[in-house]
């Protein structure tokens, strides 16, 4: 995961207008249903793109932001070197950090484009077991924001762990573990390709 931020933005998050309108997509959710989060936790937040956006979208809300590899989290923290006073920047495997993430506090946890991760190092039932510790981070009423892909295209590295009856699980554990609220489904292109992706809410 180091190698692929080698280089700055190796996905376009910050450039890419598909990106930038996905990140959009999903604040509109939190917006919508949690409109004044105190705390919000993003998993995965790579080199701040979605932070940034979360951090002037809430102007009063404190952020933590947890990221595996060391060159994205050195990134972040210069990106968002101006909202240094609320956001947490935490440089850390999350499914090793995840005992050190305090039960029933976030209003709010964003994570995009990496269960299907956890999915590939974990059994089944340890999957579900990990996706049940990480509800329980949320407040009682809180907001669980996710866009994942669908079905990448097979010359493409991911695709395996992105095939459809495996999008389809992590939303089924997710929706017997907490309230489901919202799926929503966009296919767009971007670079000259067209994806599929689902953005999901779920209510604690």
């Amino acid at each position: 995961m180091n190698k692929t931020f080698s280089n700055p933005d190796p996905w376009k998050y910050f450039a890419s207008e598909y990106e930038q309108i996905k990140y959009k997509r999903q604040i509109d959710v939190i917006k919508d249903r949690k409109p004044n989060p105190e705390r919000i936790l993003e998993l995965v937040s790579a080199e701040g793109a979605q932070t940034l956006l979360l951090a002037k979208q809430f102007s009063y809300t404190k952020i933590t932001g947890i990221e595996i590899s060391p060159n994205a989290f050195r990134i972040a923290q210069e990106n968002l070197k101006g909202h240094r006073g609320r956001i947490e920047l935490v440089n850390a495997d999350m499914m090793e950090h995840e005992p050190r993430i305090e039960e029933n506090t976030y209003d709010v946890c964003i994570w995009s484009e990496s269960v299907y991760y956890i999915g590939a190092r974990l059994t089944f039932n340890d999957t579900y077991e990990f996706l049940k510790k990480m509800v329980g981070k949320l407040r009682a009423g809180g907001l669980l924001v996710m866009a994942n892909t669908v079905d990448l295209s097979k010359d493409l590295p991911e695709w395996i762990v992105t095939e459809r009856p495996l999008i389809n699980c992590y939303y089924n554990f997710l929706s017997s573990l907490i309230t489901p609220a919202l799926k929503s489904i966009y296919i767009e292109q971007k670079l000259g390709r067209i994806y599929e992706y689902q953005i999901w809410a779920f209510q604690r």
